[in-house]
């Protein structure tokens, strides 16, 4: 049987989550599914929670074992076992839900298009806590251009993400690159291509992915983008380097729009890992310094669209400014509707 969605699963020692993420995925269009599960270099027996939903469902589950790559070689190795119309890559900590599945399902069938929206939410396993990330199109399961989602960004620009993203298989393997490896962060190459060369985007109102927050392990983690702000960096200057696969469209195009807004919102996470994060207040603002002279020689239309929150975050980092400050900040109603943002449901 053709199967209409491909899901990859990169697993490193994730035995106390995998069972759940895997066991979300059984229901009634299971048949319609495969899961692949990249084990990458795992010493957990986490691949032993694989075999027994291989043993039990053959025809929709499979392993995968390799030496560990990091996150993006798990998927760049998922996506060459892929065989589904669409692609959709679930971390294995994290999960899917079962009760939209038959209708996500039934929703791909029905379509060809380069790249499909759909909700999701964090579930903060701290305090509980459920957010709901989603799209406000005028209308659902309709295709979109860039051009126009571009004019509409805050409509879109919750599900344009690594979480909220589920492509074609061919238009993936036609116009993506290999993701980088031995590296963090890189699902925001993900995010940003292929998906800057869709003709076609449509989002559906629904809940898919669910996306575990609030542990201190996990690479989201303030404590470890500072410990990694190298590697955010890295993925930035890719992303700014890889530029030039957007040369036949012009300044003014939704797609240079799109990929120029990824590389953005990735600088504003590098401004404010160096500027909020780093209790090393003096180091971070050099570092920041030093990055905003690199963008503003080599992508200057971003710098020129960044150059103000860089000096907000600076007056930050001079009034040493707390991450939970920050967030209040951000939380709060005058800033939202300043920035008209969606309120989270």
């Amino acid at each position: 049987m053709n199967k209409v969605l491909s899901v990859i699963i990169p697993s490193y020692n994730s035995r106390k989550w995998l069972k759940k993420c895997l066991n979300s995925f059984v229901c009634n269009v299971i048949n319609d599914i495969e899961v692949i599960v990249v084990n990458d270099g795992s010493d957990d027996g986490s691949e032993n929670i694989a075999m027994e939903f291989i043993n039990k469902y053959p025809g929709s589950f499979s392993l995968k074992n390799k030496e560990n790559g990091g996150h993006g070689s798990a998927i760049n190795e998922g996506v060459r076992l892929a065989s589904g119309k669409y692609i959709k890559v679930i971390d294995a900590d994290d999960w899917i839900n079962t009760q939209s599945l038959p209708a996500f399902i039934n929703a791909l069938k029905n379509m060809n298009t380069d790249t499909v929206l759909t909700h999701y939410r964090t579930i903060n396993e701290t305090d509980g806590a459920v957010k709901c990330w989603r799209t406000y199109p005028q209308k659902f399961g309709i295709a979109y251009t860039l051009d126009s989602i571009m004019s509409d960004w805050k409509s879109f620009d919750r599900g344009l993400t690594f979480h909220g993203i589920t492509y074609n298989r061919e238009f993936y393997m036609k116009n993506s690159i290999k993701l980088s490896e031995h590296i963090f962060y890189e699902d925001h190459e993900y995010a940003a291509i292929p998906c800057c060369f869709s003709e076609g985007v449509v989002p559906l109102d629904l809940f898919i992915y669910e996306y575990r927050i609030g542990d201190s392990l996990q690479s989201v983690s303030s404590d470890n983008q500072v410990r990694r702000i190298s590697h955010i960096k890295a993925v930035l200057e890719r992303l700014v380097k890889e530029r030039s696969i957007l040369d036949k469209y012009s300044a003014d195009s939704g797609n240079i729009k799109y990929y120029n807004a990824k590389i953005y919102h990735l600088l504003l996470s590098f401004l404010l890992t160096s500027l909020v994060y780093d209790s090393d207040k003096r180091g971070g603002r050099k570092y920041a310094a030093e990055y905003m002279n690199y963008m503003k020689e080599s992508c200057p239309d971003v710098y020129n669209s960044a150059v103000n929150h860089y000096r907000i975050m600076k007056v930050m980092n001079y009034l040493h400014i707390s991450e939970k400050t920050y967030r209040k900040i951000l939380d709060s109603a005058i800033y939202n509707k300043f920035r008209n943002n969606h309120d989270f449901l």
